[in-house]
């Protein structure tokens, strides 16, 4: 599997985003696998895997993928999240998240998982700090959350610049939802194997899933 991916969204998003999956840690594990030179070269010309978002696919009210720009201070410190820019869907009860930022700012890194309309988070605590730049995850097992079938979800990634002035905070959000597979628009029958899990997972509208799948494979075969 690819160490460094482009998944390409069809005409409801109209984008290609390559995304450098140099390294992956998961949160409270300190674990991270980093690529070597060679294995990034060979992995620019894997073939894409196609996204197809669902056309019932609602866009998330103050979305924002990315978070680094404030004004004119172009010093702040970015961070992503690995999320379109529409309510991404998942099939688990509790999918793992995963967002990006190129280096350990030493600062404080806060999670937020709250549902639609809902007066308090699902989640809402600090993560442990990045050993190092890259791809994290956040395990949502590891907070004994599970996601209700239906229900949408906002969750953001925070760097805290300033504890007295949130409003200074560099913050990045998505948007999930738990579906059930005959809510899919695109029928995903049986289960996929771990090799073909991203396809499938992908060309099926199911975002989050798919990109689950490519982690697993990356963590089962370092070497590829």
């Amino acid at each position: 599997m690819m160490r460094r991916f482009m998944i390409i969204v069809g005409a409801a998003m109209g984008l290609v985003f390559p995304f450098p999956w140099g390294s992956i840690a998961a949160e409270g594990q300190g674990k991270t696998t980093q690529a070597t030179a060679s294995q990034a070269k060979s992995d620019s010309t894997a073939k894409p895997i196609m996204y197809v978002p669902p056309r019932k696919g609602a866009p998330a009210a103050g979305l924002r993928r990315g978070g680094g720009t404030r004004g004119t201070n172009k010093s702040l410190p970015m961070i992503s999240l690995l999320a379109p820019d529409h309510v991404g869907f998942t099939l688990q009860e509790q999918p793992v998240l995963f967002w990006f930022t190129p280096t350990n700012h030493n600062l404080v890194y806060e999670f937020t998982l709250i549902a639609d309309n809902a007066d308090a988070p699902v989640i809402e605590t600090k993560l442990p700090s990045p050993a190092r730049g890259g791809v994290q995850q956040i395990r949502l097992a590891d907070y004994k959350a599970k996601l209700v079938p239906g229900e949408r979800y906002h969750w953001s990634v925070s760097l805290v610049m300033d504890p007295d002035e949130p409003s200074a905070n560099v913050v990045a959000k998505g948007a999930i939802e738990r579906v059930t597979r005959d809510k899919l628009e695109q029928p995903l029958s049986g289960e996929p194997t771990k090799a073909d899990a991203p396809k499938r997972y992908a060309e099926a509208g199911v975002w989050y899933d798919a990109l689950m799948a490519i982690s697993d494979l990356m963590q089962a075969n370092p070497a590829d």
